[in-house]
């Protein structure tokens, strides 16, 4: 029956024959290259660029074709409701006062 150990380096448990006599430390850890610490390694230079600024985007108002097509429809709207407002102003100050009233705003 094989006899278990827990390796003290890389903290495996192999068999009794892969360590030698009373070593704490299997063979493959005793015969490993040693590793350099961490700050006697070479540091790695990085260079950091500008970020550079993101295109100005152009308004998609009045572009054909452009966005949902409910979106289309109220654009068009609005827009023809600010120039009959502009066209018939007078008419268009009475209905806006009435329809204040009727929501209770003031006028």
């Amino acid at each position: 029956m094989a006899a278990w150990k827990r390796c003290d380096k890389c903290r495996k448990v192999l068999a009794a024959e892969a360590f030698e006599g009373d070593s704490g430390s299997c063979a493959s850890c005793l015969t490993a290259p040693a590793v350099k610490p961490r700050a006697a390694r070479a540091s790695v230079v990085r260079t950091v660029r500008a970020a550079t600024p993101p295109a100005e985007r152009q308004p998609l108002l009045g572009v054909v074709g452009s966005g949902d097509l409910e979106v289309r429809e109220r654009r068009a709207k609005k827009a023809a409701l600010e120039q009959l407002a502009e066209v018939h102003a007078d008419d268009y100050e009475q209905l806006l006062l009435a329809a204040r009233r009727a929501e209770g705003l003031r006028g």
